[in-house]
């Protein structure tokens, strides 16, 4: 396993992940993944709290980009863009999920900040598209920037025949 490589392609993962939302911000889309991570703390709405909520979803990211890893390594042995793409498929539904649950566990949900909705569904088509290519693209990232696996599919024998 790749431990070092793993944490740091979930990393740039999630760094192209906020140039992104910052790309669609830009683009009049109300979507700031930082700024949420960031003000789950009880933080106003602020530099730091974005700052703080860059940290955390790097973290985060990098976190994953182990979880893929060992996917990678165990599962498929074998790793590339298409199949990180096809793992963020799980990470889609866990962090979508997750979306939907913010008002629970958002201590500025509603009042300061607005439920994002699952999969970003209070933003319409476009978040849930944005919601999905943005992780599609992260396991598209650490499955290339991942490499090639250090564990091989054991090789079965052939057994020499009875007689």
């Amino acid at each position: 396993m790749k431990w070092a490589r793993a944490f740091g392609s979930g990393l740039l993962g999630g760094a192209v992940m906020t140039a992104i939302t910052a790309i669609a911000r830009g683009m009049g889309m109300p979507v700031n993944l930082a700024m949420m991570l960031g003000t789950i703390f009880g933080l106003a709405p602020s530099g730091a709290a974005w700052f703080l909520g860059f940290i955390v979803h790097l973290v985060v990211s990098g976190l994953l980009g182990i979880l893929y890893g060992i996917g990678f390594e165990y599962v498929t042995h074998r790793a590339n863009a298409g199949i990180g793409a096809a793992f963020s498929v799980a990470h889609i539904l866990i962090a979508g999920l997750f979306l939907g649950a913010m008002p629970a566990i958002h201590p500025l949900i509603p009042g300061m900040l607005n439920s994002p909705g699952i999969f970003l569904s209070n933003l319409g088509f476009a978040g849930v598209a944005v919601f999905v290519i943005l992780h599609l693209i992260y396991g598209l990232i650490v499955g290339s920037a991942y490499g090639a696996v250090r564990h091989k599919p054991a090789q079965r024998s052939e057994a020499a025949p009875a007689g």
